[in-house]
């Protein structure tokens, strides 16, 4: 079985895109949290909120190379982001009380939270049809 380009296309600009918005959420959450001492659900959040604007525009540019007017996709896409916030948020709080460390958290919920927004972007935030 063949990808398609515009399959791989897609493939290879959200992994660009999704890849800058983690990097930024691992930054600003690590920081946060090791540097400032801010408790791990709030740096989790903090860092999966901050990086909407930028990771938004890529994604929409980018990756899905939409035609959806900014008007209708970005509240699609922040309520997702919001969403994706509170996941983490979750993983984070039971990793915490787990006892694991913080940066182990925000990894395993960052990768969820990539997941998932992957798979709403493509059919509720700027679907192909």
């Amino acid at each position: 079985m063949m990808v398609s380009r515009s399959v791989f296309r897609r493939i290879f600009f959200f992994l660009l895109a999704g890849g800058t918005g983690f990097l930024l959420y691992l930054g600003i959450s690590n920081a946060l949290h090791y540097l400032l001492h801010v408790g791990e659900v709030a740096s989790a959040v903090a860092g999966a909120v901050l990086p909407v604007l930028p990771t938004f525009w890529m994604q929409r540019r980018f990756t899905f190379n939409s035609s959806r007017s900014k008007r209708q996709a970005f509240p699609r896409y922040a309520l997702l982001q919001l969403g994706n916030a509170v996941v983490i948020g979750i993983l984070t709080a039971v990793g915490a009380r787990l006892g694991l460390p913080g940066g182990v958290v925000f990894l395993v919920a960052g990768i969820v939270g990539v997941v998932i927004s992957y798979v709403v972007q493509a059919r509720l935030v700027f679907p192909t049809c």
